[in-house]
This record gives structure tokens, C-alpha cells and sequence, in this order.
């Protein structure tokens, strides 16, 4: 398979940028790598051959880039200000510098489609959703959208327009950009295994804002045995990548003019996230129906891929479970105690019938809500911590998760073969 080597003299980000170009010719995607990686990322952690068969038959090409992480996402030590200047640089260089290098080298002049895992996901979402104009879709696999992950709660103008969970609940509906992502291919998944939590929780505030919009993007949630690792997202790009090629238009961007408008800045950034983050609290609490049409269909017959209302579900049912379970101690108990304390208890158990009553459904609704926001509370609880734990290994310039070699323990072998036997991608 033909590989190519091209070194860019960036003029954004005053460096040189290393671009590796697996394939000949198809349908040109660029590559966004892993967490603090260049752009041998795919091929090191065998992407480039779990895609072989795409590469070799021409029907894509891709064009894997270097990162700047560890200067902007990971270096949380540094100067904010810098940092976000040096994301928004980033920014510019893909689409003034590497879409420019994509048209010249892949002969079908069509908009490229983008990729990636981990922080390379959120590079894709942020790309996609800032210039829609020049980009057909996007996937992103383990994503996290939400900027105070690495900056706290420090916020300007220029990081704003990097924060996807930030910026997009505050859009207009009636934005230009959102008829565009309707025409899109936009999809984000996330496991709800380990060291997932975060990629759950930020792409949850996405779906919220693009349920909000009336944008028809697709954000899958895998299965509880789904974790943060290649050997996941080597099943997800498989499973993926047909669907979406199968349902982007064969037109180029020469035949459709770049209409580039501006995302609006907020003045007060933010208010915008926290409103995000109330809606989204909502969502993951009681995830809404699926849009009634997404970019592509996903087949019933995969058995892996849970989404987060079962996980809802079963947690919903657990808590009527245990609420039963209380009451009827509650009843055994005041039998056998004293008329002065079966008084007592007769009182409580009266209260405690008005509220879990099915014979009023106003008093169902009270109990419902009162589950969703226990439910909500061990979601946020979850998140307080892997939030910590991801902020702390960052400061320690830790390995990346992105780029952490398979676990061979005998309980990830178990869950994988468990996967594996289930999931065909």
C-alpha cells in the first residue's frame, strides 16, 4: 500500500508539521491522532491495518496529521492564554494549510471527511462544527468536548470558539451552520467502560445541544464492557466508516462554494456553558428518543452496542426495586412495636403511600423525577472524579490514555473475548 511522507513549513503555527498520506486515491480523510501523538498514531497502533482493505482498493485515502497536545489540551501548567492562542493556530492550520494540500493531492476535489480518537475526536468535533463549509462529516470515537476538563474554569473569546459544549448550546437555531450539519455526516461515539466516564459525560452535553438545535447528528453509546482503548476503536471505525461512506454525496467542493460564517461569541461564555450543562444534566438523566432520522441506521442484530437508556433503565429500575424493598420492611417492622409506635409508623407509611401510589398519576411523575435525579447525581458523582483523576494524570505528564498499549490483565482479556463474540463490525 502507497505511503507518502510530506513535511509542511506551517505558517500558523511557525513549525514544521509532519503529514502522512496512506493510499492512492478515494475518499480523502483526514486523521486527527490520539492525545499528545504525531501523525504515526494510526499506523503505530494498527489502523492503517484494520483499514488496509479500504486503502488498498482505493476507496479512501487518508491523511494522518501531527498533533500539539502537549502545548495546548495537556499542558494545564502553562499560560492559558497562550495555550488557547496555540489551539486556535491548530485550527487555522488544518483549514488553510492541510485542506488546501488534501485537494491538491487527492484528484476527487470532494470535502474531506474527519477522524479520530481521544483528543484527535475532539479536534474532529470542534473542525467539523466550526467549518461545516469545508468538511462532509465527522468520526469521533472517545471524545471530550468540554474545555474546563482542561482549563478549569478559565474562559476568553478565543477558547470559547474551541469549546464545542460551550459554543454550540449558545448558536442561534436558525444559524446557517445548523442547515449545513443537517446535511452532514456527524457522528460521535463513546463506550460506557473504563475511562470512558468523561467521553460519556461531555458527548451526553453535546447531544442535548444538537437535540435543542434540531440537528440530526448520531451520538452512539456503546456498551458498559467498552473501554477507552484501540482495540475498541478499531471495531468502531469498521463499523462506521461503510455506513458513512455510503451516504455522502458524490459532489465536490467545487460544485458547492464554501459559504464560511462565523460561530457568534458569547459575552458571557460562562453562563453559556453552565446552561449547556443543566440541559445535558437532563438528557443523561432521561435520554430523549433517538432523532427520528439519523445519518445512517444502526442494525439491531449488534448485541454490544448498549446505549445509555438501558443503562438508565436498569438504574431506574434498581431504585423502584430498593424503594419496595424498604417499604415493606417498614411494614414487617411496625407490626411488632408498641400502638404508640405503630401510631408513628401508620403516619409515615400513610406519607410514604401518597408518593409511590401508582393509583395517581401525579404522584407517579413526583416519584419518577425524584429517581431520574438520584440517577443524575451518581452520573455527576462519576464524573467529579474521573475529571480529578484525568487532571491529575495530565499534570504528571502521564502516558496518554489515547495511546495505552492494550491491558493484558484477565479481566480485560475476559471482557474483550465477551465483546469480540458478540459484535461483528
Amino acid at each position: 500500500m502507497k505511503k507518502d511522507q510530506i513535511l509542511q513549513n506551517s505558517v500558523n503555527l511557525k513549525r514544521e508539521m509532519h503529514v502522512t498520506v496512506h493510499g492512492e486515491a478515494g475518499y480523502p480523510i483526514i486523521v486527527f491522532p490520539s492525545q499528545n501523538a504525531m501523525a504515526s498514531n494510526w499506523e503505530d497502533f494498527g489502523m492503517i491495518d484494520v483499514l488496509a482493505d479500504y486503502l488498498e482498493s482505493n476507496q479512501i485515502q487518508l491523511f494522518c496529521l501531527d498533533s500539539v497536545d502537549a502545548e495546548t489540551w495537556s499542558n494545564t501548567n502553562g499560560n492559558n492564554e497562550q495555550r488557547a492562542e496555540t489551539q486556535e493556530a491548530y485550527y487555522r492550520y488544518v483549514c488553510d494549510e492541510v485542506v488546501p494540500l488534501v485537494h491538491q493531492t487527492n484528484d476527487s476535489q470532494l470535502r474531506p471527511l474527519l477522524a479520530g480518537t481521544s483528543l484527535g475526536a475532539t479536534q474532529a468535533v470542534i473542525l467539523m462544527l466550526r467549518r461545516p463549509d469545508l468538511f462532509q462529516g465527522c468520526i469521533a470515537l472517545s471524545g471530550t468536548y468540554d474545555s474546563a476538563d482542561f482549563f478549569g474554569d478559565w474562559m476568553n473569546e478565543t477558547l470559547y470558539l474551541n469549546a464545542p459544549t460551550t459554543f454550540l448550546p449558545n448558536m442561534a437555531s436558525d444559524h446557517p451552520y445548523v442547515d449545513l450539519y443537517n446535511k452532514r455526516q456527524i457522528i460521535l461515539c463513546a463506550g460506557q467502560g473504563a475511562w470512558e466516564d468523561e467521553s460519556v459525560r461531555t458527548q451526553g452535553l453535546l447531544d442535548a445541544a444538537f437535540r435543542d438545535k434540531g440537528i440530526d447528528a448520531w451520538c452512539d453509546y456503546w456498551g458498559d464492557d467498552v473501554s477507552h482503548d484501540w482495540s475498541w476503536w478499531h471495531k468502531q471505525i469498521r463499523y462506521f466508516l461503510p455506513l458513512v461512506l455510503d451516504k455522502v454525496p458524490a459532489e465536490s467542493a467545487e460544485q458547492t462554494p464554501a459559504t464560511k460564517e462565523e460561530i457568534p461569541v458569547s459575552t458571557e461564555p460562562a453562563k453559556a456553558a453552565q446552561k449547556a450543562a443543566a440541559k445535558a444534566a437532563a438528557v443523561m438523566a432521561t435520554p430523549a428518543p433517538a432523532p427520528a432520522t439519523k445519518p445512517v441506521t444502526k442494525p439491531t442484530a449488534k448485541k454490544t452496542s448498549k446505549k445509555a437508556t438501558s443503562a438508565s433503565s436498569t438504574q431506574k429500575s434498581s431504585t423502584t426495586k430498593a424503594a419496595t424493598a424498604k417499604t415493606t420492611t417498614s411494614k414487617t417492622g411496625a407490626a411488632k412495636k408498641t400502638t404508640a409506635s405503630t401510631s408513628k409508623t401508620t403516619a409515615a407509611k400513610s406519607s410514604s403511600t401518597k408518593k409511590t401510589s401508582p393509583a395517581k398519576k401525579s404522584v407517579t411523575t413526583k416519584t419518577a423525577t425524584a429517581s431520574k435525579a438520584k440517577s443524575a447525581a451518581k452520573v455527576s458523582s462519576s464524573v467529579a472524579k474521573t475529571t480529578a483523576t484525568e487532571k491529575k494524570t495530565t499534570k504528571t505528564a502521564a502516558k496518554p490514555a489515547g495511546t495505552a498499549t492494550t491491558k493484558t490483565t484477565a479481566a480485560k482479556r475476559t471482557a474483550t473475548k465477551k465483546s469480540s463474540g458478540t459484535t461483528s463490525k
